[in-house]
């Protein structure tokens, strides 16, 4: 005969296991007693979710459920935080599909958007960031009791690898001479200004002092990390200045943009990767060492050469890190600074 049901878990001597009994079924909680008290506490409580509709999430595409997490997030966090993971969960959705459903969403989902984005020239960072957006939405709806379980921990996201490919001079002018003038206009603010991609184009005129010759971010990268916050200021050098007094006369408010498309809207992060991406083919420069010119490869170009002239901690600064150790990077590579010291080294 079976055991009855019990509120409280019972012993079972063969195996040394607490169990309970529920719905004709033996359930396995712990060897320890108190351990197995909460662990029936928390299923009695996922019992009584299911019984009240709790499961009827499993039932919906995961789009909605993404909506959810969004407007969570939207209410939450800074603008900057909310259109990265909204951009990441879009693209993520281009390859996942806009029916598929909570309750099937499985690892190898995230093996087919990780191979579809690795065919598509995205970096192993974007990869990431894209596997992490959908992981994220599980894990927030596991905190909030939306449902019970990720069935996506544990994926191994690729890893974000360092950049060591610098643009050499004839192959930015290549890049100029192919580009249109308004993406054109956003490699040489990249190149001169040593900024990040996303920096440029959430760039707004609110943030842009055209008398101090300086752009001025109060949300960045790095502010989340610092006790004291502080904004990032960048230093303009002339091209810039003239390039942005140009852009200002054209009629635009303070939260206006001020790199736009050819259409007069502002790029997205996945248009910035496609058109750097056409760009690169239509100038003919190639990889090395398995590595393409990207965007950001102009922010690593400027690193590197300004490392031979400026101190480690002056370049944090142009650079808006907060640890001089990720400012070190791009000493390494600065191939000029190494045959200098040879040179001197040698005594010639």
């Amino acid at each position: 005969m079976g055991r009855k049901p019990s509120d409280k878990p019972w012993f079972h001597n063969p195996t040394g296991y607490w169990c309970v009994t529920l719905d004709g079924k033996r359930e396995y909680l712990d060897r320890d007693y108190q351990v197995a008290g909460r662990k029936l506490k928390a299923l009695r409580a996922r019992r009584k979710r299911e019984q009240a509709g709790g499961r009827e999430w499993l039932d919906q595409p995961f789009s909605v459920l993404a909506d959810e997490y969004m407007a969570d997030i939207k209410a939450r966090k800074k603008p900057a935080t909310y259109t990265a993971v909204r951009y990441s969960l879009l693209r993520a959705l281009k390859i996942l599909g806009s029916t598929v459903r909570v309750g099937e969403l499985r690892k190898l989902h995230l093996t087919k958007v990780e191979q579809a984005l690795s065919t598509g020239d995205y970096s192993p960072t974007t990869v990431k960031h894209t596997i992490a957006a959908v992981q994220g939405v599980f894990h927030w709806a596991v905190k909030h009791e939306v449902l019970d379980f990720n069935p996506l921990v544990g994926y191994e996201k690729p890893k974000a690898h360092r950049r060591t490919r610098v643009i050499t001079p004839e192959e930015y002018e290549k890049l100029l001479a192919k580009a249109d003038p308004n993406f054109g206009r956003v490699i040489m603010a990249l190149r001169m200004t040593g900024c990040r991609p996303g920096e440029v184009r959430t760039l707004i005129w609110e943030w842009v002092d055209l008398e101090s010759r300086l752009w001025i971010l109060p949300d960045h990268k790095t502010v989340t990390r610092q006790t004291d916050p502080q904004p990032r200021i960048i230093p303009l050098p002339d091209k810039i200045v003239e390039m942005c007094r140009t852009l200002a006369e054209q009629p635009h408010e303070p939260n206006d943009h001020v790199f736009l498309n050819k259409f007069g809207n502002p790029y997205t992060k996945d248009c910035f990767v496609r058109k750097m991406d056409r760009l690169r083919k239509r100038a003919g420069i190639a990889a090395k060492a398995g590595e393409q010119v990207v965007l950001y490869s102009n922010r690593h170009t400027y690193g590197t050469e300004k490392s031979a002239k400026v101190s480690s901690i002056e370049l944090a600064e142009l650079m808006g890190h907060t640890d001089v150790r990720t400012t070190q990077r791009y000493t390494h590579f600065n191939t000029e600074r190494l045959h200098e010291m040879q040179r001197r080294a040698q005594g010639g």
